[in-house]
């Protein structure tokens, strides 16, 4: 029993009594991932709003309408 109690007073830490211990959890792989997928969104979102404000300042450009012949019957344009 001696054996222990020397023992165990080896590994005794002496702890000032203003300290804080913050003990942080390892990261696994599932809070890795998350993250990632996180930071992906967070950056395609940064992405899309760019290009939505540039689009949104640029003026439109639309093709002219094609005409059709009247004539044919709707269910035939298109078709063979």
């Amino acid at each position: 029993m001696a054996e222990e109690t020397t023992t165990g007073a080896m590994h005794q830490i002496p702890k000032p009594d203003n300290t804080m211990v913050l003990r942080i959890p390892k990261p696994n792989i599932q809070v890795i991932v998350l993250g990632l997928v996180a930071f992906i969104t967070l950056f395609q979102t940064f992405q899309l709003v760019q290009i939505s404000a540039k689009s949104g300042s640029a003026p439109v450009k639309t093709a002219p309408a094609a005409v059709t012949n009247p004539d044919v019957p709707q269910s035939m344009v298109g078709g063979c």
